[in-house]
């Protein structure tokens, strides 16, 4: 995975993680470990988060690089948003939506959906 292509899917991690306006503790950790693996700053990815929280539009942003690898994009987005323990329904609706703009077919999202259960912490993931 190039750089950039990090970089954007922190972004959108940075969109559903704050997707109902707060990203909780264990989300911001979560943000924290996938900035450090990506070399993003802390003042860069708290722009990230702000945004994520507070800027509806800012994950229609999130295109342009994230379609390289549509499968691996979704498991690592539904596993920043579950690593609480709970899936939002504005969560929810945001990987949704952004599932069908990467293009994948409803059951190939609904099968990543369901190797991550809401209700079970998770330690985050990786960006290779």
């Amino acid at each position: 995975m190039m750089p950039m292509e990090k970089v954007e899917i922190l972004r959108a991690c940075c969109c559903v993680t704050g997707a109902g306006g707060t990203t909780s503790e264990q989300e911001r950790a979560v943000l924290e470990k996938l900035a450090g693996q990506i070399g993003v700053g802390q003042a860069s990815l708290q722009a990230m988060i702000s945004r994520g929280e507070s800027d509806p539009d800012f994950f229609r942003e999130q295109f342009q690089v994230l379609k390289s690898d549509p499968q691996q994009t979704m498991k690592i987005l539904i596993q920043s948003a579950m690593c609480d323990g709970e899936l939002t329904s504005a969560e929810n609706t945001m990987l949704v939506e952004l599932s069908g703009n990467l293009g994948m077919p409803q059951q190939d999202f609904q099968h990543l959906m369901g190797n991550v259960a809401p209700g079970e912490p998770t330690d985050g993931p990786t960006i290779i």
